[in-house]
């Protein structure tokens, strides 16, 4: 599932992701210049916690403080669907 946000000229695609990480969803972000991709942990409530510190991902370079636009609510919405999926397969 994709979603689409716009932010001071420039747009960010958000993919809900399964992801490898127990208990919880990814969102991986992209913006339309070349850079990293951003990532979000979304856990069964609902919270995100921004995790640029794993491989692969890093801070937004359009952002004077690094940091990713948050995700449109459907996407954590659908995020959140798959993070309780998870859960309940582990028990």
């Amino acid at each position: 599932m994709a979603y689409q946000l716009r932010k001071r000229g420039h747009t960010y695609l958000y993919q809900v992701d399964y992801g490898e990480e127990a208990a919880v969803a990814r969102i991986i972000v992209r913006s339309d210049t070349p850079g990293p991709e951003g990532l979000f942990l979304v856990k069964q409530d609902g919270s995100l916690e921004p995790a640029d510190d794993l491989p692969g991902f890093g801070i937004n370079r359009l952002a004077h403080d690094g940091l990713w636009p948050r995700p449109p609510r459907e996407a954590i919405a659908d995020a959140r669907v798959i993070a309780e999926q998870k859960s309940c397969g582990r028990r």
